[in-house]
C-alpha cells in the first residue's frame, strides 16, 4: 500500500517537465523536447513506483498546452451539447481546422457574457487518460492552470488575473465574478518591463469596463514586483519563489 494512500497525487504537466506531489515528497522529471506527448513516457517512468497514491488524482496542464476563447453572449440559456457547439465554433473562428482534433470543455456564464471554453489536443488527452488508467489511478481530474488558479481569487471577483508561467502569460478580466475578457500570448524574459503596456492595451480592448485591480500570480518566476500604473491597484497572490518549472504548478 502507498505511504500516502490517503493523500491526492498532484501532477503538473510543463513544457519538458513533469512534477508530482504526494503527502510533502515530490519528484520532478525533465525531458528536452517540449511538446505534451513527449511528457507521457516521463509520467509513465515515475507512476511506475507503487508508492504513489493512486485513489485521487489532480492533473493541472501549463496554459501552454490549452487553448482558450471566451465565445460571444449567447443571450440565453443554453444546453450543453449547444454550449460546446459554441466553444467549438469559436475556436474553429480563431484557429481553424486545427480545432477540429481538439477536446474541449465548458464553463457556462449567465447569457449576457460569453462562454468560457479550454481545449487540448484530443489524441493527448486520450493517451493520458489511458495512462493514468493502466496505473490504476482512479479518481481522476485534469484541469488547466488557469481555472485551478482563479479559485484563491475573491468571490464575485471584479478586476484582472494575470497568470505569468516561464514564454507564457495568460490574461483574464471579470466583473461581478463573470469573466468578459480573456486573452494569452508569448512572452520574453523582459515580461515585466512589458506588463503594464500590454494590461492598458487590452483594457482598452473590452465591451464592458473592468475595475482596474490586478492580481499578478507568477509559477516558477520571482514575484512581479512594485508596478506603477496611474489609477491601477495591484494585488499579491500566494507565490513560493523557491519553486521552479512544473513545482510551481502543484497543488495550486
Amino acid at each position: 500500500m502507498s505511504r500516502w494512500s490517503a493523500d491526492p497525487l498532484h501532477i503538473a504537466l510543463a513544457p519538458g517537465e513533469v512534477a508530482l506531489l504526494a503527502g510533502g515528497e515530490s519528484r520532478l522529471l525533465a525531458t528536452d523536447i517540449r511538446d505534451a506527448a513527449s511528457l507521457l513516457p516521463l509520467l509513465d517512468e515515475a507512476l511506475a513506483d507503487p508508492a504513489w497514491p493512486r485513489r485521487r488524482v489532480e492533473v493541472v496542464l501549463s496554459q501552454q498546452f490549452v487553448r482558450q476563447v471566451l465565445t460571444p453572449p449567447p443571450g440565453k440559456a443554453l444546453a450543453r451539447a449547444e454550449e460546446a457547439a459554441l466553444v467549438a465554433a469559436s475556436l474553429r473562428e480563431i484557429y481553424g481546422d486545427e480545432a477540429a482534433g481538439w477536446r474541449i470543455a465548458v464553463h457556462s456564464q449567465p447569457p449576457h457574457a460569453g462562454l468560457v471554453g479550454a481545449a487540448v489536443d484530443a489524441d493527448f488527452m486520450q493517451q493520458l487518460e489511458a495512462l493514468l488508467a493502466r496505473h490504476r489511478c482512479r479518481t481522476v481530474a485534469i484541469s488547466p492552470l488557469s481555472s485551478r488558479a482563479v479559485r484563491h481569487l475573491p468571490s464575485r471577483f471584479d478586476g484582472w488575473w494575470i497568470g505569468v508561467e516561464s514564454g507564457w502569460a495568460t490574461l483574464m478580466g471579470a466583473s461581478g465574478g463573470v469573466w468578459q475578457y480573456l486573452t494569452a500570448q508569448p512572452i520574453d524574459t523582459d515580461w515585466r518591463a512589458a506588463l503594464p503596456d500590454w494590461l492598458a492595451r487590452e483594457a482598452e480592448c473590452t465591451a464592458t469596463p473592468i475595475a482596474r485591480q490586478v492580481w499578478p500570480q507568477p509559477f516558477g518566476l520571482r514575484a512581479v514586483g512594485s508596478v506603477t500604473m496611474d489609477d491601477w491597484h495591484w494585488h499579491t497572490l500566494p507565490h513560493d519563489p523557491r519553486a521552479r518549472g512544473a513545482t510551481s504548478l502543484v497543488d495550486i
